[in-house]
């Protein structure tokens, strides 16, 4: 075999080494890179339930309370009234025409466990159910 031919095959099987271990680069930086942007919002699906009634819809990541209620009444599926406090958020002191008074009020809960954040403030995290319940003050 010449010398040219030689030069020429380590060339070739130099560029198939190099296309492969850039191929198997390219894969284990898919693997492992975050499934996605931080800057990016998904679907996800929440839960809300109200005096036994069970509603499921898909909604972005960092979707508050409020806006998932907020989705809901849009849809038709759900009706309820609000107040808004400066520096607190919204209130919600009426759900599907029953309103709480000095007795009860409208509390809520997710996954089981009272919420310490008000409806605009906490956001939902996939499969999360938030329920309410009119209880007593």
């Amino acid at each position: 075999m010449r010398k040219t031919e030689k030069i020429i095959i380590a060339i070739l099987i130099s560029f198939l080494f190099l296309g492969v271990f850039f191929n198997l680069y390219i894969k284990s930086r898919e693997s492992t890179s975050p499934p996605h942007s931080e800057n990016k919002s998904y679907s996800i699906k929440a839960f809300l339930e109200i005096t036994g009634a069970r509603y499921k819809d898909e909604i972005r990541e960092k979707t508050t309370v409020y806006d998932f209620m907020e989705k809901l009444r849009s849809k038709g599926k759900i009706n309820f009234k609000e107040k808004n406090y400066a520096g607190m958020g919204k209130f919600i002191f009426e759900i599907n025409k029953v309103a709480g008074n000095g007795e009860k009020s409208w509390i809520y809960y997710v996954n089981g466990k009272e919420a310490e954040t008000g409806v605009s403030n906490y956001k939902l995290k996939s499969g999360d159910v938030v329920s309410w319940k009119l209880e007593k003050l």
